[in-house]
């Protein structure tokens, strides 16, 4: 019976289309495919196969990478996949269509074992306890349990199985089935297949009864052995329908085992009791040969079933049907004996056994297979009531044959209907209270769903704070590493005492790393948040790893060990993040050297074979001290460390692999390490890339073109106070601010603003020709003082250079939006905030030269900015408005303007490198060349309409200015 029951259940297969993800194959769930019974056979889809257990880190991740493909999960001992002892785990990618995004669904899984199961790596369920050996394990068998699904997206998702089956009840099946459906519609089947069961389990309750009856009244009546008869043949009934029910409803593998036995060796008793019972109404007794034959039968069929059992032999084809027709045969012969005697109610025995022959062919041995695995429980509960009718029609019979007992008889009959009655009664409590529990778990499911969403709100606030933290402690930490690594290197550059030196290189050495720790930690912050940005340029990764394993050289030397670099390319030209490449190399690098103190560390760059796309694997081997095998799935978690111990001889923080492991994955790679303590440790990188053209060699020290770097130890006169640019310093910090100015000092006249407000009143106050700002200062930050000095007139023309720990993109981006030059993060080289502030001003001298050779006054369409061209028209009006007042001063100008005279002469002077009064004097000059070429007066006439005092002061001043006399244009 159960090789035909899961033969059914194999034959229901699915279609589903696989696709390429992740280099593995993906099973997509149609809700057409769904039939009839509203859910998919799964187990004989696509899965993946992992022998043994993997490691704890390993066990929740999202991958299936070289795992074994297996086709077929319900597996034997004789079948069972490669390298099965027992346990292992099982994989499947799987993708639902749109239909069913969002819509919830159910998981089932059949097996004899135990399982845990996980979605995407997040537990689901599972049932029994997994184990490494059968004392470790609990089996547990769950087919009519659900699972709820859910799958947001149409992407590919992972169900994994953690498996162990040590038992093998059945031979054919140490694996497991499976099934995807509707939640809905398969919760209403399985839920009706259960009352079904449970109607089973109430006529088992009816046949133990009505046996029980028949045992007292031959308790009562020991003469009428037909009762005992009839009473162990009804009770066997009761017990097979038992064993039927505890079959299909136990969760324990090896009683269902037993039940499934037991119910085989009912169906041998069952025969030998129901031809029994024939021969006795018949004869009367029972004929010796006919004994003989049927116990001889009965018993060898027993004793093949209860070897089967203890040695779990292999199902078989035992043709008991055969069997059983032949025997019932000769039972019909008895009745054909009692008809002929004209036996009243014998046709109630001929109705009886002819319903137990049709049972057995079209519901308990389903011969001609007429009934679908949909439609089990419901061949199971036809079956059940089918067996009352025989016990029913002995009844009957025995009561009109015994008219004594009938009244007993009736009674009994009476008191069945009774229990029965009770019973679905009790069932209809069962199903209320079931409802009423299920609707209180539904509460407190959206009672806990509330509650999670309330901390998952709670932990994105918090989230958000401490991405804040970061952002100001880089300020706070940078702000004073700034003030101890530039003057360390001036110390280190300008003296030449070697303990000043030496003690200055500690110095700097210590801060470098402190800034390095603190670049990590922002690593980390960025990385966790998924605000870390990949900027891909070309560049060549042999020549990266050359010029790194070049910096340790001196190290390497000085331990005492060797280190081999060996590539398969001798250039290798990839589009990759040079930045995050290079701290993924120094920090691989540097822990091997760190841990090597003797031997060797090799570096090797080659091709990825198993990669279907460009990729390479980098490998980095050393003969270190190793890692304990119980600690290497930790060594990327974040601050861990494999010796935490005061006396480890090496140092570290616990976060370089954790960045690498980070930065690794942001690039699509994958990192892992393998190690045995005292022999050697192995980083392997598997990455993919895509090739890039050659770029030009790179050239050290590349600075922005038309940078001017400065000569720091020149030892030329200084310029003269008055022809020094002068340069604003805004900073809130004091040393840093004081720091700076000395910098300064040489080459630039300084002024000083401890904050934005106060930088705002100098810049507008003195317009000096640069402006260097922090960004986070009080009252006004570096944005809102670019923003408000590239508004005003006074000073939009002044280059502003943001100096701040703020180095994130946006920061860069929000701070060129108001209006600013250039951007430089703390902590800066002096020769970079040098080469930026000389090209700055050299830029705005060129523009300044090109500019004041324009023809400002006259022409239409001019190429500065339209703030700057407003302020030359507005510049141009006041002097057209007085050009023929002698008296028409720069002072006057100044005032029409609305600026002082200082800030006048300097905004002209940057601006066209006029001054003022020069201006007045060209913009007068002009004028009288137009009105002489337009021939509108005499010489004369024109010097005095242009505000000069007589015409000898007007033809000398435009012979200089145009090197040529009045009357020469005149004449024209």
């Amino acid at each position: 019976m159960s090789i035909r029951w899961y033969a059914l259940l194999w034959c229901m297969v699915f279609s589903c289309v696989v696709k390429n993800t992740c280099a593995q194959h993906t099973s997509v769930i149609h809700a057409r495919n769904f039939g009839v019974q509203h859910e998919i056979y799964f187990n004989d889809s696509l899965w993946y196969f992992h022998a043994g257990e993997l490691p704890a880190a390993q066990q929740n991740r999202v991958s299936t990478a070289g795992w074994d493909s297996l086709n077929y999960t319900a597996f034997g001992k004789q079948n069972a996949p490669r390298g099965w002892q027992g346990v292992g785990w099982f994989g499947s990618w799987i993708r639902v269509d749109t239909n069913l995004v969002g819509k919830k669904l159910s998981f089932r899984i059949n097996h004899d074992g135990a399982s845990e199961i996980f979605l995407d790596g997040k537990p689901i369920g599972g049932y029994g306890k997994v184990g490494n050996s059968v004392q470790d394990m609990e089996a547990m068998d769950a087919p009519r349990e659900m699972i709820p699904v859910w799958f947001a997206d149409t992407r590919p998702h992972l169900i994994t199985i953690h498996y162990s089956n040590f038992i093998g009840v059945y031979p054919s099946f140490f694996g497991f089935q499976t099934w995807i459906g509707d939640y809905k519609q398969v919760s209403q089947r399985i839920q009706t297949s259960n009352q079904r069961f449970n109607y089973i389990l109430m006529c088992a309750a009816a046949q133990l009864i009505l046996g029980i009856l028949h045992f007292f009244l031959f308790f009562f009546s020991p003469k009428q052995k037909l009762n005992l008869y009839y009473a162990f043949f009804v009770l066997l009934i009761g017990i097979n329908g038992i064993c039927i029910y505890i079959f299909y409803r136990t969760n324990t593998p090896f009683l269902q085992y037993s039940a499934e036995s037991l119910t085989q060796g009912c169906k041998v008793i069952m025969m030998w009791a129901a031809l029994i019972l024939l021969y006795l109404l018949d004869y009367g007794r029972v004929p010796r040969w006919r004994l003989i034959t049927i116990t001889t039968i009965s018993t060898l069929y027993f004793a093949v079933y209860l070897i089967k059992f203890l040695f779990q032999i292999e199902s078989w084809d035992d043709h008991f049907a055969i069997v059983f027709f032949i025997c019932m045969m000769d039972g019909f012969w008895s009745i054909y004996h009692l008809i002929k005697k004209k036996q009243k109610g014998v046709w109630l025995i001929s109705t009886g056994v002819v319903a137990i022959i049709m049972l057995f062919f079209f519901a308990w041995d389903d011969t001609f297979h007429l009934w679908t695995y949909g439609y089990n429980s419901l061949r199971l509960l036809v079956m059940a009531v089918g067996e009352l009718i025989m016990p029913l029609c002995l009844s009957l019979y025995l009561a009109a044959d015994f008219a004594k007992t009938n009244e007993n008889l009736t009674a009994k009959l009476a008191e069945v209907e009774n229990l029965s009655a009770l019973a679905l009664a009790q069932e209809a409590e069962k199903r209320e209270l079931i409802a009423g529990e299920a609707k209180r778990l539904e509460e407190i499911v959206q009672q806990r769903t509330a509650e999670l969403r309330e901390q998952a709100d709670k932990l994105r606030e918090m989230d958000l704070v401490k991405s804040r933290f970061f952002t100001n402690i880089t300020h706070e930490f940078k702000t004073p590493l700034t003030l101890i690594i530039n003057p360390a290197k001036e110390l280190i550059a300008n003296n030449t005492d070697t303990d000043v030196k030496r003690y200055t290189g500690l110095i700097l050495n210590n801060a470098t790393r402190l800034l390095q720790l603190i670049n990590q930690l922002l690593d980390l912050s960025k990385l966790e948040n998924g605000l870390m940005e990949l900027i891909r340029t070309p560049l060549d990764l042999v020549a990266l790893i050359r010029m790194h394993i070049l910096s340790y050289e001196s190290l390497v030397k000085q331990k005492g060990i060797s280190l081999h670099f060996t590539s398969h390319w001798d250039k290798l030209w990839i589009s990759g993040d040079r930045d995050k490449l290079d701290a993924i190399v120094i920090n691989i690098i540097s822990n091997a050297l760190k841990f090597t103190d003797e031997g060797k560390v090799e570096i090797i760059l080659q091709k990825e074979p198993e990669s279907l796309g460009e990729a390479f694997n980098l490998t980095i081997k050393d003969t270190g001290r190793g890692i304990p095998a119980a600690k290497i799935p930790y060594v990327f978690d974040r601050f861990y460390q494999a010796d935490p111990s005061d006396t480890r001889s090496a140092e570290g923080t616990g976060i370089g692999l954790a960045v690498t492991k980070e930065l690794v994955e942001l690039m699509d790679g994958q990192i892992s390490i393998t190690s045995r303590q005292g022999v050697f440790t192995q980083v392997n990188i598997n990455m993919p890339y895509k090739p890039a053209d050659a770029a030009p060699e790179p050239v050290l020290e590349i600075l922005p073109t038309g940078v001017i770097l400065p000569k720091a130890d020149s030892h030329s006169p200084a310029a003269p106070d008055e022809e020094k640019p002068l340069v604003l310093l805004i900073e809130d910090h004091r040393e840093l601010r004081d720091f700076v100015q000395q910098l300064l000092a040489d080459k630039y006249k300084v002024l000083i603003a401890a904050d934005g407000n106060e930088g705002i009143n100098l810049a507008l106050e003195q317009v000096p020709n640069l402006i260097i700002t922090d960004l986070m200062m009080p009252h006004v930050d570096g944005y809102e003082l670019s923003t408000v000095l590239k508004k005003d007139v006074k000073t939009s023309h002044i280059p502003i250079i943001i100096l701040t720990a703020k180095a994130d993109m946006d920061s860069r981006i929000q701070g060129i939006e108001t209006g600013a030059d250039a951007y430089l993060a703390k902590p800066f080289e002096k020769r970079e905030l040098f080469a930026l502030m000389e090209n700055l001003i050299s830029v705005r001298n060129q523009l300044r030269e090109h500019y004041s050779k324009q023809d400002l006054w006259f022409s239409d369409s001019l190429s500065m900015p339209s703030i700057e061209r407003d302020f030359i028209t507005r510049v141009r009006s006041a002097v057209e408005s007085h050009l023929n007042e002698e008296g028409y001063s720069a002072d006057q100008l100044a005032r029409d303007m609305g600026l002082s005279r200082t800030q006048l002469h300097r905004k002209l002077k940057d601006l066209i490198n006029q001054s003022p009064g020069e201006l007045i004097r060209i913009v007068r000059l002009q004028y009288a060349h137009e009105l002489l070429q337009r021939r509108v007066a005499t010489i004369a006439e024109v010097a005095y309409m242009v505000g000069f005092s007589s015409p000898a002061s007007f033809s000398a001043s435009f012979s200089r200015h145009f090197g040529f006399a009045p009357k020469t244009v005149s004449a024209i």
